[in-house]
């Protein structure tokens, strides 16, 4: 018995048996081109490129082909139909004599560099988007490859040296049991996706390969990120009953997907989730979700050369808005920090870009690309489900900037005759302790608040979350913490205006009855914990929580407070 050591993305257990299935390699043979053949080199490349568009453009209007499909092989079409592309393939031909293959294959091997160098989950996502693309157009012209998981059988675990997004739908379609790869990011696109499924995943596994065998018995453990290689009988004795009780529990869970998120004593409590990319909205409709609390946006900005236009961003809204109708919509504005954008922007280095230029500052710092955003946003809100959400806001001063870009933006449309939602709601994120101590006057200025609690701990706490040095000062349930979000549901009930929690404290099972009874009346999780965040709603007494809550508040140290938050289990025996 062994155990190999990997980075969790996507929880949950498995046993079975292996199958190592690696991507067949292509073959490129080495051979210079002459001066007369560069012609008939452009020829052969547009004339591949168009046959490989059309083949993605049947693939996404054909049915049988899931929305993740459509929405990745779309990115696949923009990457092949990019004007740089072509110009730099062309270039390497003519100025390199390179034949077509090579001059492709040193273009997507120079992007995929760069992008994996860059220590950056937004980064390793296009990496692997790329590498995809490649693999497709080479595997055409070469007539090498093919689909590499035609043979594998349902309720594997799949050993693998790299996925991609595309074939993480197509082997999850085959009911495999989990999915374990040597190479690959916690935040890159394929990830996401697996995450979003909610398929037992582990990638940045060291040694994978080299250390199983096809067909062998193995543990996958999604919640401690470790693979367990030929496992004694002791050890299955300890996992097969955690792995038959998660089965189980999966099953109950799906049993609620029809029912409302209500306390055991009837108050409704607003269940949405958060998505990164467009492809997991199949996985919110699945759940039956509330609407969609968070989209994230960075995924238009990052890891391109060319800032994304209107009409693209405007694009993707609509379809999301009309998908998820007439459930709301929350799309936050871009929230990066200055160095993830600094190949776009040329933004200077920053020492501490945590404490930085990110966030709402980069919007109010770049007014154009800020109103290229609102103006799509507003341009699609006419499904009347949109709502507009600003990050990292510090100030009142912020939200009233904020209102005066969208006032302008308003009034432009307007004058071009196009129309728009204009009593489209608004929000901000209270992630910094000045913004919880505002919130009465943020409130003001607002439709709704959202609390992002992982910022909200770190700016609290001075605590890096991303530093295992001191990951030990990172406590989510420090008293000072409880009480901004206090506050700011209390300013929030004052307003009349809902509070929700969209950080990692509402997804963990501990800290929902929490977050209830400090007055939050609505949260927003990743898909794949929605149904298990509403089981936990639906266990609870709101107004015994609240009582039990006031206590908790009265607490000076974590551990007290720690203490009295597992007393939640025993509300019953407690207010006896």
């Amino acid at each position: 018995m062994k155990k190999l050591q990997g980075v969790a993305v996507s929880d949950g257990i498995a046993i079975g048996n292996t199958r190592i299935i690696l991507r067949p390699k292509l073959h490129i043979r080495r051979k210079s081109i002459t001066q007369n053949q560069i012609k008939t080199e452009f020829e052969r490349f547009e004339s591949h490129v168009n046959n490989v568009v059309e083949e993605i453009d049947q693939l996404i209007t054909d049915i049988s082909q899931n929305q993740d499909n459509r929405d990745i092989l779309s990115t696949h079409k923009m990457i092949l139909t990019d004007p740089e592309f072509e110009a730099s393939v062309k270039k390497l031909i003519e100025e390199e004599l390179l034949s077509l293959e090579q001059a492709i294959n040193k273009h997507f091997t120079a992007v995929v560099e760069l992008f994996s160098n860059m220590e950056n989950g937004y980064f390793a996502q296009r990496s692997s988007d790329y590498e995809d693309v490649a693999y497709r157009l080479l595997s055409k012209i070469l007539k090498q490859g093919g689909d590499r998981f035609e043979g594998l059988e349902q309720d594997m675990i799949l050993i693998t040296d790299n996925i991609t997004p595309s074939e993480v739908t197509s082997v999850f379609a085959k009911n495999i049991q989990a999915l374990c790869t040597e190479r690959g990011s916690k935040n890159s696109h394929s990830s996401i996706i697996a995450r979003s499924m909610n398929l037992p995943t582990l990638v940045n596994v060291k040694d994978l390969l080299a250390n199983i065998e096809n067909d062998q018995k193995v543990i996958v453990d999604g919640h401690q990120g470790v693979i367990i290689v030929d496992p004694d009988r002791k050890t299955l004795a300890e996992y097969e009953p955690l792995w038959k009780q998660e089965k189980k529990d999966k099953q109950l869970l799906l049993a609620l997907t029809d029912k409302e998120s209500t306390t055991s004593d009837g108050h409704q409590i607003s269940l949405m989730s958060n998505i990164e990319l467009p492809e997991e909205l199949d996985n919110v409709l699945k759940v039956k979700s509330n609407g969609i609390g968070l989209f994230r946006t960075e995924f238009l900005f990052m890891g391109r050369k060319e800032l994304p236009d209107e009409e693209e961003q405007f694009a993707i809204y609509d379809k999301i808005a009309a998908k998820i109708a007439p459930e709301p919509l929350i799309i936050r504005t871009i929230d990066v920090g200055g160095d993830k954008l600094s190949e776009v922007l040329n933004l200077e280095h920053e020492l501490n870009p945590n404490l930085g230029v990110r966030g709402i500052r980069i919007s109010l710092k770049h007014i154009p690309i800020f109103k290229h955003q609102i103006r799509a946003i507003l341009r699609a809100s006419t499904r009347e489900n949109i709502k507009i959400m600003f990050p990292m806001i510090s100030t009142v001063r912020e939200i009233i900037k904020v209102k005066t870009v969208i006032n302008e933006c308003m009034k432009e449309l307007e004058k071009e005759d196009i129309p728009f939602d204009n009593a489209i709601q608004i929000g901000a994120m209270i992630e910094t302790p000045s913004a919880a101590i505002t919130s009465d006057t943020i409130a003001e200025e607002c439709d709704f608040l959202s609390i992002g609690t992982n910022d909200l701990i770190q700016y609290t706490l001075a605590v890096d979350r991303d530093n295992m040095a001191v990951g030990d000062y990172y406590i989510p349930y420090h008293p000072s913490v409880l009480r901004l979000i206090k506050m700011t549901a209390d300013n929030c009930q004052k307003k009349k205006i809902s509070c929700a929690v969209c950080g990692e404290m509402a997804s963990e099972k501990i800290f929902i009855p929490l977050l209830l009874g400090l007055g939050i009346n609505e949260l927003s999780v990743s898909p794949g914990r929605l149904l298990m965040v509403k089981n936990e709603i639906m266990k609870y007494d709101l107004q015994k929580i609240k009582g039990h809550t006031d206590l908790i508040l009265q607490q000076n140290t974590c551990e007290d407070v720690y203490d009295k938050i597992l007393k939640y289990g025993e509300l019953d025996e407690y207010f006896e």
